[in-house]
């Protein structure tokens, strides 16, 4: 397998794909935190009202509470785990344009 040798020019374009993409991350992870912040606040209150409904002993309201509310627990934890799978692609796409810039200046500096 040979080596690919990317042109600055080359260079510069992934540079400005991975700086577009980064841009939409950004928005996107603040959908997804909102969504997510969301959800656990919908889970905690239906929680909440389940327990201050329920009969019984504290853990018997507990557990009820818990029962009740698992779907929203279950959406909460989906929409927390979207948001994380979001900021690691971001980070990975940081990551990617700093390796972009080095190689970018390691070409001009050979040029120069």
């Amino acid at each position: 397998m040979g080596c690919v040798l990317l042109t600055p020019e080359d260079t510069r374009f992934e540079l400005t794909q991975v700086g577009r993409e980064l841009y939409k991350a950004a928005d996107a992870i603040q959908l997804l935190e909102v969504d997510a912040e969301r959800a656990e606040l919908k889970a905690q209150s239906e929680m909440d009202k389940t327990y201050l409904t329920a009969e019984g002993s504290i853990e018997d309201r507990k557990a009820v509470a818990r029962e009740k509310a698992i779907e929203s627990r279950d959406k909460a934890v989906i929409a927390r785990a979207a948001y994380n799978r979001a900021r690691a692609k971001a980070k990975g796409l940081e990551l990617q344009q700093m390796r972009l810039m080095a190689t970018l200046k390691s070409i001009q500096a050979e040029g120069a």
